[in-house]
């Protein structure tokens, strides 16, 4: 089982995701902005972030490079996940994230992206 920190200023897709990561195993915790998400992970490890890239107070892409830039955080799998079109998986690619899903986001493509991080 493994503890999920997921990232989104959308309650319902916090609740959504929340919902069935829990259904198939997972611990979650959640944050709704770039300031809470720091408070989470200042004492939380999470074995896996979702990572919204459009957020009230910052950018997932900025918080993504400096997850990478840290030591403690720089093998971290995220996973961006965005509502933008075209998707930015190139942008994502760039920042240092795991994968990229667009939204609204599907449960089978969701967990196979978990999968493919080697998190369980």
């Amino acid at each position: 089982m493994a503890k999920i920190l997921i990232v989104d200023d959308e309650h319902l897709t916090v609740e959504m995701l929340s919902t069935f990561l829990q259904l198939i195993g997972h611990q979650t915790i959640s944050a709704l902005s770039g300031r809470q998400t720091w408070d989470r992970l200042a004492y939380e490890s999470p074995d896996l972030v979702l990572l919204d890239i459009m957020l009230p107070d910052d950018n997932g892409l900025e918080i993504c490079r400096k997850l990478r830039a840290q030591e403690s955080t720089r093998s971290l799998p995220i996973i961006m996940i965005s509502a933008y079109s075209p998707p930015m998986t190139r942008e994502a690619e760039e920042a240092g994230a795991t994968g990229y899903l667009s939204k609204p986001i599907k449960l089978d493509t969701l967990k196979t992206a978990i999968a493919k991080t080697g998190v369980k």
